[in-house]
Formats: structure tokens, C-alpha cells, sequence
């Protein structure tokens, strides 16, 4: 591996050493917007971070593959200067060229020529290394001086060259509004004759004005005192609230799945060694076709690490399945193309997907591009039965099904006949079931407290990346954190210990704990509380309560979780069920009780990815009353009254004599409150 890096980086390096920053002319083709160097104080008071944007251009030939920008921006204020005094271009030197214009700073009308290509540093900076990805982009940037408040700063340059993996066909998403003010922005798209563009507005009326000159056809959007768009927490990551135009050469699904097909295609005869590991496999599997994916799936997921080189047309073509295997790495679609290699090879039914991880089913509602996926899967037909896999997903056990895959909606399935996006059910068999057991030693203070958890589907998944991460050390203080936040002077009794049944996909993890001091004094009476932390961790409540747009929930997600209490005494417990059914979660508490054990159990499950907006204000009432649910209160009252309490309570007395004198009272009591 680490040649193939080294490699990988010289050659970079030789790409940077021939990169030096070039300036020219403006090209002839552009047209330049107007700016309003003094906008309206609307925009001033929504700026952020101290400047605002006054001119955003873009403007594109298609026929000489080059993307003409320029910005201007006003120093509204000292921290404008800290935060937009640079200039910086971001591109990949394997297929194009920067080409830079104009660099000025624009003072009482003066201007100040800053286009300095000695003081233009070019800058590798691989964004995307926290994903083991290396796109071989690189920056250029040049920091500016003497920048002062009040100064415009107007920088313009070009990009030529496309990604020559498309083929020459082009797509692009022009984004009508953001998070901060803009005074004008300017789209414009030369298009040759002969070459049709799929225009389409979304969340907004903007339509272009179209023009002919010579052979090309241009199109152009102009947007001026383009207010900020205030966007709110706790989104769905489909959700995108902010006005667009999308345009695109591919006229259809069908169109990108015929771009697409070619690039996982193996045009030769496999080596021998991926030859000799797929007869292995078959081998071992004998004619169960589900052994055989199992054992793919496992090997690819497992044993081919996820790191991608994706510089130039490796953005989308994935690397040839003998490289892959050999290697042992690859990203997304290296991992898919080797699974569908080997289950093909295996007369088995296996195709790559591609998925927008983020956008998800909202993909119905784009026009069709390549540049729409971010991710690639596989799907598996065996019989009558479809299966779908995610090679990049590192230990998933169990039969073929307990594997989780992702909710990611739908997707483009790469066949001959292949026409359009293609549902993908959910295939989530897992959920998460803990039992926590409180051992109440005595009413002075100490308990012990054992929790049995046990995980399958995507939950053990997780779990297991963390077991293949962490020492056993940091998970056990990991996990003790978690309740000392609730438990104040909690310890751990013992090791944490895990189960892990290769033939389930489920993983048990057992923790044993003290706590010092479980009582609280409380006008007169002792209380011990418990929560059930596990399910209100995982609970969504937005901080905006009046929502315009809707919240995120987490899903697939179910959990039970069961409280058990037992104490040194005969004590009397609340029963009190509850259920809380919502369109976008169900939930239930249960009580069962003998005179020295409570079992408290809670289930909660979401039913969707999101409240809507219409049903957000009902969801946060149920919300509450959910919350308020999640407890549970043992009251012993020490001056010999009546036990008060908040949630569900049980009652106890501490002296044997008292209580047989005064069972009866107390009975009566207890009939006349439940009564009440």
C-alpha cells in the first residue's frame, strides 16, 4: 500500500510543480453584471462574519469546457477583514487549468491592483482525508494586505478543463439564495447548437432568458438583493430549503444508467489469484447461494479496507477488480464493482447501485445527472428474493437476514434494462434491548446496578465498528460516563464483558456498577430515581418549537428498555401503563410488580425520518408527555405520613413491627388515593 501512496503523491507533486499560477485577459464570451457597491440595509444587517457578498458571477462554455467566476465583496466591518481577506481557488490539476484575471482591492474608488503570481501559493489540501478519500484537488490562494474596513475586494478568475469522465456532458445545480445577503448573482451557459440542456427551477419561478448568438444558445439568470435564507436545526439531510435551477445534458435516468454501465464492466479474464478465492468460497459454501454472498460480502467488507484515489475520471470509474483485490483497498465503488466481480463469476444476480446518501428519495425530484450520487451499493437477486448490500459497511455478522443496509430510499440499479430509480425497501432487522437491574441493598444509600444490552442489525453493526476501534478500557469508561451523568458516584464493579454470535449478528454486552449513594433527602422523605437514559438519548426535540421546516427524526430506530428494582423491603408500586401513538413514533411503558421487585418496561420506535411541518406542534406535545414518562420514583417517607412524589411512585416503610401494625391504615390509604 504505501508504494502505491508514494506513487500517488509524486505524481501530484509533478502535476503542482507544472501548476504555476498564470494570469490572462477576461475571456471575450463573458458579460459582466452591475454592482450595487452601497446595498440596501436589509442586506447590511443580515450580513455574516463582516462582509457581505455584493456580486457572485458564474458563467460557462460549454464548447471550450471553461467556468468564468468573479466575486465582489465589501468589508462592512473589522471581522470581515479577519474572515474574507484571501483569495482561493480550489481545482484538480489532472484535468484543468486556472487561469487568473483580476485580484483588486477597491478603496474610496481607487483601484488597487493586487495580482501578485509570486505571493499565489498552491496549496494540496486533500478535504475529504476524514473519509479516506484522495481527490487530488488542490488550492490556490493568495492572502491579501492592507485590506481595511470598507474596502471592496473584486477577484475573478477561470477553470478550464471538465472532468473528461461525462463525456462532454454537462450538469450543475445554480443556487438561487444562501445563508447570507447577496446584491446580485449572475448564471449564464453558453450552449453550442446541437446540444440540449434539461432546465428545471426548483423552489423558485426564475426562469432564464434565453438567447441566440452565432451558433450558441445562451441562457442567463440574473437575482438581485438576494436576501439571507434562515435555515432551521435538526433538518432531514434530503431536505434542502434553498431555491435552485438544475440543469442537465442527460435527458433521463435511462441516459445516466447507459453513461454508467460501461464503467463497471471487467473486459478480462479474472487472475488467478481472485480466480482461486472465489472457488474457495464456492468450495466452502457448497450450493447454498446464500453462503456464497455471506462470504463474498464479509471478504470485501472486511478484508478490502475503504480508501479511495479519486483524482480525474477515478471520481466516478471504479478500478479494475484484480487492482482491487490485489490492493486490498478501494472506496465505494472499487468494493461494489469486486462484489458484483465475484458473485457474477458465481452465476449470481449482482448489480451496482448508485445512491445519493443525503438526498435519498428527494432524487425523484432532480433532473437526472450523474453528478446526483455520491455513493455506490450492490444489489443481489437470489430466486425470487432481492438483497442489498453496503461492501463499505466493516462488520456486519449474522445469515443473510440480519445484514442491515441503509435507509437510503431508492437508487439507480446498473442493468442493460435499467430505465429509472428503483425503491428500495428498508432492510433493517435489528434493534436495541437493555435490561438495567438496581440491587437496593438498603434505604441508607448504596445500590448495585448490572445492564445487559443486547444489539442486532445496524445496531450491532455499530457496535462492533466501535469493539474494532476502541481498547475495552475506553468503551467501559465510555459507557460509565453515560450513567455517572444521572448516577452521581457511580463505579465499575467489574469488567464490561461482550458476547458476539457470528450466527445471529447479535452482540450482548453485560456492565456491573456501584453507586454510592442512590437516596436524596427531600422534605422529610428519601426518593431514589431512574430513567430510562437509553431511549431519552436517542430523543429529538428541536430547539425551535414553531417549525417552518421539518425535523429530523432518527430512523430505523427501536428500542426497549427494562428497569428492574428490586428492594430490601415489602413495598407497594404504582401500575400505571402508557402509550403514545404518533404518526412519527410509538411508544409504551408497562408496569409489573411483586412486593419487592418493579419491572418498568418502555419500548419506543419511529415510524419515519422526520415530522413534517403540519405535524411538528402535535409531535411536540407527545413529545413531553413522552419524556415525562420515562421515570420512575421510589418515595420512603421517613416522618411517617403519606409518600408524595412526582411520575410513578412506590411506597415503603423501614420498620417490620411498623408495618404490621400498620398494614391495614396503609391499605386503606392506598385504596382511597388510587380511588382518588
Amino acid at each position: 500500500m504505501r508504494p502505491l501512496i508514494f506513487i500517488f503523491f509524486l505524481t501530484l507533486s509533478i502535476q503542482l510543480f507544472g501548476q504555476k499560477s498564470v494570469s490572462a485577459v477576461e475571456p471575450s464570451w463573458i458579460t459582466r453584471t452591475t454592482s450595487n457597491n452601497n446595498p440596501d440595509a436589509k442586506l447590511l444587517s443580515d450580513s455574516k462574519d463582516g462582509y457581505i457578498n455584493l456580486v457572485l458571477e458564474r458563467q460557462v462554455n460549454l464548447a471550450n469546457r471553461t467556468t468564468y467566476r468573479r466575486t465582489v465583496l465589501r468589508m462592512v466591518t473589522e471581522a470581515g477583514i479577519q474572515n474574507a481577506s484571501k483569495v482561493s481557488v480550489e481545482y484538480d490539476p489532472s484535468y484543468q487549468h486556472l487561469l487568473w484575471h483580476t485580484i483588486h482591492i477597491i478603496r474610496n474608488g481607487q483601484v488597487i491592483n493586487k495580482l501578485d503570481l509570486s505571493k499565489i501559493k498552491i496549496l494540496r489540501q486533500e478535504t475529504e482525508l476524514d473519509r479516506s478519500i484522495y481527490n487530488g484537488t488542490v488550492t490556490a490562494m493568495l492572502l491579501l494586505e492592507d485590506v481595511r474596513k470598507g474596502d471592496l475586494i473584486e477577484y475573478a478568475y477561470s477553470v478550464q478543463g471538465f472532468n473528461p469522465i461525462f463525456k462532454d456532458k454537462y450538469s450543475a445545480s445554480l443556487r438561487a439564495q444562501f445563508g447570507a445577503p447577496v446584491g446580485r448573482i449572475l448564471y449564464r451557459i453558453i450552449c453550442p447548437s446541437g446540444r440540449n440542456l434539461t432546465i428545471k427551477p426548483r423552489l423558485t419561478t426564475a426562469h432564464p432568458v434565453v438567447t441566440e448568438k452565432g451558433a450558441d444558445k445562451i441562457y442567463q439568470w440574473e437575482f438581485s438583493n438576494v436576501t439571507a435564507l434562515r435555515e432551521q436545526g435538526d433538518l432531514p439531510s434530503w431536505y434542502d430549503p434553498y431555491p435552485s435551477v438544475e440543469v442537465s445534458e442527460f435527458a433521463s435516468w435511462g441516459e445516466v444508467n447507459k453513461w454508467a454501465l460501461p464503467l463497471f464492466v471487467c473486459g478480462h479474464t479474472l487472475s488467478d489469484g481472485l480466480k482461486k478465492k472465489i472457488a474457495q468460497i464456492e468450495a466452502d459454501a457448497g450450493v447454498a447461494e446464500d453462503k456464497k454472498v455471506l462470504a463474498s460480502l464479509r471478504f470485501v467488507q472486511d478484508e478490502v479496507r475503504y480508501m479511495g484515489i479519486e483524482m480525474g475520471v477515478n471520481s466516478h470509474k471504479p478500478n479494475d477488480p484484480d487492482k482491487i483485490f490485489h490492493q486490498r483497498f478501494g472506496d465505494c465503488k472499487d468494493k461494489s464493482f469486486l462484489l458484483c466481480t465475484m458473485l457474477r463469476a458465481m452465476h449470481i444476480d449482482a448489480a451496482p447501485v448508485l445512491i445519493n446518501t443525503a438526498e435519498k428519495q428527494e432524487l425523484r425530484d432532480r433532473l437526472s445527472s450523474p453528478v446526483a450520487f455520491d455513493h455506490c451499493t450492490v444489489r443481489v437477486r437470489l430466486g425470487s428474493k432481492i438483497w442489498w448490500f453496503d461492501p463499505t459497511i466493516s462488520f456486519q455478522r449474522g445469515g443473510i437476514a440480519d445484514i442491515a443496509y441503509p435507509d437510503y430510499k431508492c437508487g439507480l440499479v446498473l442493468t442493460d434494462t435499467t430505465t429509472g430509480l428503483t425503491d428500495i425497501p428498508l432492510q433493517e432487522p435489528g434493534q436495541v434491548v437493555a435490561k438495567e437491574k438496581f440491587f437496593l441493598q438498603d434505604l441508607s444509600g448504596a445500590a448495585r446496578m448490572e445492564v445487559v444490552t443486547t444489539y442486532s442489525g445496524s445496531f450491532a453493526d455499530n457496535i462492533r465498528d466501535e469493539i474494532n476501534n476502541n481498547s475495552l478500557s475506553d468503551m467501559q469508561q465510555s459507557y460509565l460516563d453515560f450513567y455517572n451523568n444521572y448516577y452521581e458516584g457511580m463505579k465499575a464493579a467489574d469488567s464490561l464483558r461482550i458476547e458476539d454470535d457470528d450466527s445471529t449478528g447479535k452482540i450482548t454486552t453485560h456492565e456491573y456498577y456501584t453507586i454510592d449513594n442512590i437516596w436524596e433527602q427531600e422534605k422529610g422523605a428519601k426518593k431514589a430515581s431512574f430513567e430510562a437514559l437509553l431511549i431519552y438519548s436517542v430523543l429529538e426535540k428541536p430547539k425551535e418549537r414553531v417549525r417552518t421546516m421539518p425535523l429530523e427524526l432518527t430512523y430505523p430506530a427501536r428500542y426497549r428498555e427494562e428497569i428492574e428494582i428490586r428492594v430490601p423491603e415489602d413495598w407497594n408500586f404504582d401500575k400505571m401503563p402508557k402509550e403514545i401513538r404518533s404518526p412519527a413514533f410509538v411508544y409504551t411503558s408497562t408496569v409489573n410488580a411483586t412486593e419487592r421487585v418493579v419491572n418498568i418496561v418502555y419500548n419506543y420506535e419511529t415510524l419515519k425520518d422526520h415530522v413534517s411541518v403540519p405535524e411538528a406542534a402535535a409531535y411536540l406535545d407527545d413529545y413531553e408527555r413522552m419524556k415525562d414518562d420515562l421515570g420512575y420514583v421510589l418515595t420512603y417517607n421517613t416522618g411517617g405520613r403519606s409518600p408524595s412524589g412526582g411520575g410513578s411512585q412506590g411506597l415503603g416503610l423501614s420498620d417490620r413491627t411498623k408495618i404490621w401494625v400498620c398494614l391495614i391504615l396503609i391499605g386503606v390509604i392506598v385504596y382511597f388515593v388510587r380511588r382518588r
